[in-house]
């Protein structure tokens, strides 16, 4: 089982052969051209590599293999699941999974320099729904494209980690930008958080299908470049993880709270009124806590408690996630 040790050495480190790669890129085809690559690679529709330099193409080709915990029945279940449950998952990854990522105080600051989240929330949410969508796809699995959609994330964290090493404003006392800690614990978010979630909305997930959604995004994880060995390998392992993660890392900022503000602003501009708007609040307070949801200056509002679990509210974030 990993140690705070193991996570204080994981945090020094990024993910060497992306970075090495988008060195390359700028030593043969100049900076302007990572910069103009960023929205191709946030672009999960358009999937060729085609017309990209060859250094590219062969990245592709060299890290599109499944590593050896893939299960080809473990990724039919969680699909599956993921289908006949999107609209609570939708709900849960904009009101819980996401506000947890930001309260890891020092990767929260990469987030925050970047500027993708703070000032085009409503752009980088669609981003954070397609690629949800693109990647729980079954089709996507059969066909080999989850390799292209994962890889063109991985590269773009590396993008990313280079521009906030490149500022000279980065501190080496915060870990290095999108460390390995922190893309595993933003994998817990997506996996575990979203189990707990969906549990704490009443709705049963039995051991099967947790086991699988599990083993599905560490599948993700392990091509998004996350180290193998940092991968909880059961849900009692993602549990203990995540604590140890959160102990380490959870604090409050003024990064976290100007983020999970401009996530609250969208959210509720998408309510068709003040009651859901105020019913979608109180829902994300309920479900990280109001440990967390002070942290992040999450206000209270004069929603009954009672509202919490209405089921028609999913339907305000599904014109952002699917």
């Amino acid at each position: 089982m990993l140690k705070s040790q193991d996570l204080t050495h994981y945090r020094t480190i990024g993910d060497e052969p992306a970075d090495l790669l988008i060195l390359q890129l700028i030593e043969t085809e100049g900076m302007d051209f990572v910069r103009n690559l960023m929205p191709f690679l946030s672009n999960y529709q358009d999937l060729s590599f085609q017309n990209q330099p060859l250094i590219l193409r062969d990245f592709l080709a060299e890290n599109s293999v499944y590593p050896s915990f893939f299960d080809k029945k473990k990724l039919i279940r969680a699909t599956d699941f993921h289908r006949e449950n999107q609209q609570n998952i939708g709900l849960v990854l904009g009101l819980y999974s996401l506000p947890y990522c930001y309260l890891g105080a020092d990767g929260a600051k990469v987030l925050y320099w970047s500027e993708r989240i703070k000032n085009d929330t409503h752009k980088r949410l669609q981003e954070t729904g397609a690629f949800l969508k693109a990647v729980m796809n079954y089709e996507n699995w059969i066909n080999g494209d989850i390799f292209a959609i994962c890889l063109k994330v991985r590269l773009l964290h590396a993008a990313i980690r280079y521009f906030t090493l490149s500022t000279g404003r980065w501190n080496k006392a915060w870990g290095y930008p999108i460390n390995q800690e922190d893309m595993v614990g933003t994998n817990l978010a997506f996996s575990l958080i979203v189990l707990r979630g969906l549990h704490k909305l009443g709705r049963n997930v039995t051991e099967p299908y947790e086991t699988a959604y599990l083993n599905n995004w560490n599948v993700i994880g392990a091509i998004l470049g996350v180290k193998p060995d940092l991968l909880p390998n059961t849900y009692k392992e993602a549990v203990k993880l995540d604590k140890l993660i959160s102990e380490r890392n959870f604090r409050q900022s003024t990064e976290s709270k100007e983020l999970t503000a401009s996530l609250m602003n969208t959210i509720r501009a998408f309510a068709p009124n003040d009651i859901v708007a105020n019913l979608l609040q109180e829902q994300s307070r309920f479900l990280l806590g109001e440990k967390y949801a002070e942290m992040l200056d999450i206000k209270e509002t004069n929603m009954s408690k009672s509202l919490f679990q209405l089921y028609h509210t999913t339907s305000v974030l599904r014109s952002i996630f699917f």
